[in-house]
């Protein structure tokens, strides 16, 4: 489950998963629905070609790790027209991700800058796995 919390010039996303490989499932959840939003004009919605990109990320921790896989997904998106909607093969551990995205190219709107280190964390608390960041937009 996330949540996105809008401030100006920014947006924080916010992850309550039940796993450390699906926070970043959730994340890219959350990414893909940004760049699918219908209400901005500058997006052309048509679903293009299906795209497919396997990914493998380094960091010293999970938050960081979690900020490169939001940083990568935007850069997919702002270089190559990416929109995720899937996502397979997903390792998480020790500072290490690999996975295969799955999406559509399209014309989606470039809104993410930065994923920024303010207020960055990812931990388990209670039972789950919470997880927040700040994008600048």
């Amino acid at each position: 489950m996330y949540r996105w919390i809008e401030h100006t010039g920014e947006v924080e996303l916010e992850i309550d998963s039940d796993s450390e490989e699906s926070v970043f499932a959730d994340a890219l959840d959350a990414v893909s629905e940004l760049l699918r939003d219908a209400d901005d004009e500058d997006f052309a919605g048509a679903a293009g070609p299906r795209l497919e990109r396997t990914i493998s990320l380094t960091a010293e921790d999970r938050a960081r790790l979690l900020a490169a896989w939001l940083g990568e997904l935007a850069f997919l998106a702002e270089t190559e027209g990416l929109v995720p909607d899937g996502l397979s093969d997903l390792r998480v551990g020790n500072g290490v991700l690999d996975a295969t995205v799955h999406g559509y190219e399209s014309d989606p709107p470039h809104l993410i800058k930065a994923v920024t280190y303010h207020r960055l964390w990812f931990a388990p608390q209670r039972g789950r796995w919470r997880a927040h960041a700040v994008l600048d937009v």
